[in-house]
C-alpha cells in the first residue's frame, strides 16, 4: 500500500447540508403569511381575491383601492354578463358609489331628504336600466331611489323621504340593478272585469295607470306647467306639448292643451295598443306588471295609491 494514497473514510450526500436552510425558509414564509393574514383580509374587505384574479381585476383593485372600498364596482364575469360586488358604504359628503355606467357622489343627507350627483364618462341613457340606490340602517330599508335620466355629464337627484328619518348617522347605501323578477309582490284590487287603476302624483304631474289583471293597458296623465316668467322657456314647452297633443289625437287617442293665466295644463288618455310612444320616463310598455310600476314610481318620489 502506498502511504501517499488518500484514504476514503466516508461519503457525504450531495445537497444534504442545504436541507435545514430550506426548512427554515419555508417556516418563515408560512409564518409570515399567517401573521399578515388579518391585514391581507382587511385590505380586500368583502372582495374575493380569487374572483379578482379570475376576472382580471386584481391590478385595477390595487390601483383604485379606495374607490373599490368606498362603493360597489362592477366585476366582469365573462363577455356577456356582469355582476356587482356590493359593499356597505356609509353615506356622507365624501362617499362615492360606482356602477358600471355611472358613479354617485356629492351626497347631502338630512332627516327629510337626500340629494346626490350622477356622473358619467360619456352621454348615457339610464331610463331603460332600472338602477336603484337603496338606503338601509340595521337591515331596515329607509328609502329606495331610482337612478334614471339621459345624462350628458352630470345630473342631480333630489328625493324626499316618505317617512322622516330618525337619524342620519351610519346610513348604509348600495346600488342595485333590478330585473322584472326582483320587484316585490303588489296586486291591485280589481272589479269583476279584472280592471284596476293605480294613481301616482307629485307637485306637477298625476298619472292613472289602468290594468287588466295587473297588466298595463292604458295611461292617463295630467301635467301642469307653471310659467316661470321666461318667455322662451314657456314657448318651447308649449310648442313641445302642442306637437305631442296633435300626434296623440291623430292616433285616435285623446289629448288636450289648455292655457290659463299661470301657464298651461296638458291632458292625455292613451290606449297602449294603439299608441306606444314614451312621452317621458313615466310611460311604461303595454302589459308591464303593476308591481314594477308601483315600485318604480315610488322610487321616483311619487305618491302612489
Amino acid at each position: 500500500m502506498n502511504n501517499n494514497e488518500p484514504v476514503i473514510l466516508g461519503k457525504v450526500k450531495k445537497g444534504g447540508s442545504g436541507k435545514p436552510i430550506v426548512v427554515i425558509i419555508i417556516f418563515l414564509f408560512v409564518g409570515g403569511i399567517v401573521f399578515l393574514l388579518p391585514t391581507i383580509l382587511n385590505y380586500f374587505g368583502d372582495y374575493s381575491i380569487i374572483d379578482l384574479v379570475k376576472n382580471g381585476e386584481l391590478v385595477d383593485f390595487i390601483n383604485n383601492h379606495d374607490t373599490y372600498m368606498n362603493g360597489s364596482i362592477s366585476l366582469k364575469k365573462d363577455k356577456n354578463t356582469t355582476t356587482t360586488a356590493i359593499v356597505k358604504s356609509y353615506i356622507n359628503s365624501k362617499t362615492i358609489l360606482n356602477a358600471n355606467k355611472f358613479s354617485l357622489s356629492d351626497f347631502s343627507l338630512s332627516k327629510e331628504k337626500i340629494s346626490f350627483k350622477i356622473t358619467v364618462d360619456e352621454e348615457t341613457n339610464l331610463n331603460n336600466d332600472y338602477y336603484y340606490l337603496i338606503l338601509t340602517k340595521n337591515s331596515n330599508i329607509l328609502g329606495i331611489i331610482r337612478i334614471d335620466g339621459i345624462i350628458k355629464d352630470t345630473k342631480t337627484i333630489n328625493y324626499t323621504f316618505k317617512t322622516r328619518l330618525e337619524t342620519t348617522i351610519e346610513i348604509e347605501a348600495i346600488i342595485k340593478k333590478y330585473n322584472d323578477l326582483d320587484y316585490p309582490t303588489f296586486t291591485l284590487s280589481s272589479d269583476e272585469s279584472g280592471l284596476a287603476s293605480l294613481y301616482c302624483k307629485d307637485n306637477t304631474n298625476s298619472y292613472e295607470y289602468v290594468f287588466d289583471n295587473n297588466k298595463l293597458i292604458r295611461i292617463k296623465e295630467t301635467y301642469v306647467y307653471k310659467d316661470n316668467g321666461n318667455n322662451s322657456d314657456y314657448l318651447n314647452e308649449f310648442s313641445k306639448y302642442t306637437n305631442i297633443s296633435n300626434e296623440v289625437n291623430r292616433s285616435g287617442n285623446t289629448s288636450s292643451l289648455v292655457e290659463d293665466n299661470y301657464g298651461f295644463t296638458f291632458n292625455i288618455d292613451v290606449d297602449l295598443t294603439t299608441y306606444d310612444k314614451k312621452i317621458n320616463n313615466n310611460y311604461y310598455s303595454y302589459n308591464t306588471n303593476s308591481n314594477k310600476i308601483k315600485f318604480d314610481m315610488d322610487a321616483k318620489g311619487y305618491d302612489c295609491k
